[in-house]
């Protein structure tokens, strides 16, 4: 039953979810399959960050608990 679960795992399309807004920045958090800042986190942040106007600026990424990443875009 384990493997059978694990085999779905990859099948998920997760999606990126706003964390924090401050008007300066924004974090978006990802599952623990999605380390890496992609596409979609990207579009996230700019779709937040342009709602004020600015465009959005990778920052850095980090792992803070519970098998979720969370990358921090700047709202420039």
């Amino acid at each position: 039953p384990v493997v059978f679960l694990v085999g779905l795992t990859g099948c998920v399309d997760s999606q990126p979810i706003v964390s924090d807004y401050n008007g300066a920045s924004v974090k978006i958090q990802t599952d623990m399959f999605t380390s890496k800042a992609d596409e979609k986190t990207q579009a996230e942040a700019d779709r937040i960050c342009g709602k004020s106007g600015k465009h959005a600026e990778y920052a850095s990424s980090r792992s803070p608990k519970d098998y979720v990443y969370e990358h921090l875009y700047l709202c420039l």
